[in-house]
């Protein structure tokens, strides 16, 4: 979570547990954030390999029984009682986030958030990208959950929304994280842009540090007591200032030597 490093899927796959487990009516009744590991490793699995090219549609995903390390981490009641669902993916180094609406005015509907592009880039995302409805589709029918689309069908095409673009080439991650606090997914049916201040470095740098501290406050972090017991422990045996304050930032010198 440093600076201008790229982000792990552990840490995405963290802050959706979070987010899954937060009160209130958002995360409780409306949106299920799925763990990034489903598509991510499914996309892998199928080595671009995604579309039936004598059927012209995507793969049957047979594996998709398979993955049963990933499908274990599937809160299978919510994705029958939530409507929105929140699907990052990691692809070729770059994060983007899927949301899909299993209830649309025309039934399940799809969308793409992208902080590198506003449309698909080229015709191998485009091509993922219906492999990737696929899969969602399938979690629905793994879960229950009866929806109008055909085995196998292309008929849910996902929607590129337009949001602020990311300003340098690490924060991906970051976006799809901030996205999936803040994006109300009611609103991405009114139209193809969704209106959120451009986010700067600084910006960026804050949200950073404001992840870190969630991941590790979170109660659903098991180390959460020992990160705090021991960051009380270093200010009351050091006399630095520094360490001494809960407010000012301390460097390498003012940690206790080894």
């Amino acid at each position: 979570m440093a600076p201008k490093a790229y982000i792990d899927i552990q840490v995405v796959g963290l802050m959706c547990h979070i987010l899954n487990g937060e009160e209130g009516e958002r995360y409780e009744k409306m949106v299920y954030c799925i763990p990034p590991e489903i598509l991510t490793r499914m996309l892998e699995a199928h080595h671009h390999n995604w579309i039936d090219k004598k059927k012209r549609r995507p793969h049957e995903i047979t594996s998709l029984t398979n993955h049963k390390e990933f499908l274990s981490f599937i809160d299978r009641e919510k994705i029958h009682s939530h409507r929105f669902f929140f699907a990052p993916v990691l692809y070729s180094k770059h994060w983007w986030l899927y949301v899909m609406d299993k209830n649309g005015p025309e039934g399940p509907e799809m969308f793409v958030l992208d902080s590198k592009n506003i449309c698909s880039p080229i015709e191998e995302r485009t091509t993922l990208n219906k492999f990737a409805s696929n899969i969602l589709s399938q979690l629905l029918r793994w879960a229950g959950v009866p929806t109008i689309l055909k085995k196998g069908s292309l008929s849910l095409l996902p929607t590129y929304i337009n949001v602020s673009q990311q300003p340098n080439e690490y924060d991906c991650a970051v976006f799809v994280m901030k996205w999936m606090k803040l994006i109300d997914p009611t609103k991405l049916h009114d139209c193809c842009t969704y209106n959120i201040e451009q986010w700067t470095d600084p910006m960026l740098i804050e949200f950073r540090k404001k992840i870190v501290t969630k991941i590790i406050l979170s109660k659903e972090n098991t180390m959460r007591a020992d990160a705090i017991r021991a960051a009380h422990e270093m200010r009351r045996t050091r006399s630095s200032a520094a360490l001494r304050s809960p407010f000012l930032p301390f460097s390498t010198p003012d940690l206790p030597s080894t």
